[in-house]
């Protein structure tokens, strides 16, 4: 009878803690081969801000933040990183996604759609807008326009 008591504590405490646990995401970790190009590309073109490591350097971290305050940490290493496909990606939405592809252009970093034509801005079906880029390490970001606000000019 005892055993069944705690066994029954036990079932109601795990529930409890399943129920509670609220998640929140932190970060995102990427390794790179080249920090400081890798790290530039986040700040130059995505536009992120980069905060001071809260960890070791042992291996070398750049760490950045969005202006939501989600992190992205990358983290140097020698090892060969295969190519990427595109389904595992990230996902940002400026505040004007026409501003953020003349950035593009300007900077002469190509954008496509999923199917891969150059350039080339894709509808999804409820309307919003997306395109995707690689970053200098080759992984995949998609930027659309989900939280972009008209260009009012």
């Amino acid at each position: 009878m005892k055993n069944l008591v705690i066994i029954t504590i036990l079932l109601i405490n795990m529930k409890s803690m399943s129920q509670e646990n609220n998640l929140y995401f932190d970060h995102q970790a990427l390794i790179v081969n080249n920090l400081q190009e890798s790290g530039d590309f986040y700040i130059d073109i995505l536009g992120l801000e980069e905060i001071p490591v809260g960890a070791g350097q042992d291996p070398p971290k750049r760490w950045f933040k969005t202006n939501n305050g989600k992190e992205i940490h990358l983290i140097q290493s020698a090892s060969e990183i295969n190519e990427l496909p595109k389904s595992i990606h990230m996902a940002f939405s400026p505040k004007n996604f026409e501003l953020f592809i003349d950035n593009l252009k300007k900077n002469e970093i190509d954008y496509s759609n999923w199917k891969g034509d150059l350039n080339t801005i894709q509808e999804r079906v409820d309307g919003k807008r997306q395109i995707w880029i690689q970053d200098p390490q080759g992984y995949w970001i998609e930027i659309n326009d989900i939280h972009s606000k008209p260009n009012l000019q």
